[in-house]
């Protein structure tokens, strides 16, 4: 059985999906297939547990969608399943919140879209 992983540096993110209001994530494209031991490849229908920045586990989810997406045509779905850290929801926030993690995007870059569900032991 492998053992799937993520990891967020931002407590807050990760009491979001704990708090069942963050159902949504990205990632970008190059991390695919993994980037280290806290950040294994992305599979749809995988359950990740979700460390912190310590490297505590913090919760469980699972996979249930992959979806290619390009900075000028966000998907509603994602922005509205993806809050900012603040909390807010909407896509000025999405934007906002991820604009210096994807390095000041122009409108053609492409990055991943995760979707999951909360897993509860």
């Amino acid at each position: 059985m492998t053992d799937h992983r993520m990891q967020w540096n931002d407590a807050t993110l990760i009491d979001q999906i704990i708090g069942g209001s963050k159902t949504a994530t990205v990632r970008p494209l190059e991390w695919s297939e993994g980037l280290d031991a806290h950040n294994t490849a992305l599979h749809c229908g995988a359950t990740y547990t979700v460390y912190d920045r310590n490297l505590v586990p913090r919760c469980r989810v699972r996979i249930t969608a992959i979806e290619l997406a390009t900075w000028g045509a966000i998907p509603e779905a994602l922005w509205r399943r993806d809050p900012a850290a603040s909390g807010a929801v909407s896509l000025d926030a999405f934007r906002a919140d991820h604009w210096d993690y994807f390095g000041q995007p122009t409108d053609d870059f492409e990055f991943l879209a995760l979707y999951f569900d909360p897993v509860t032991d």
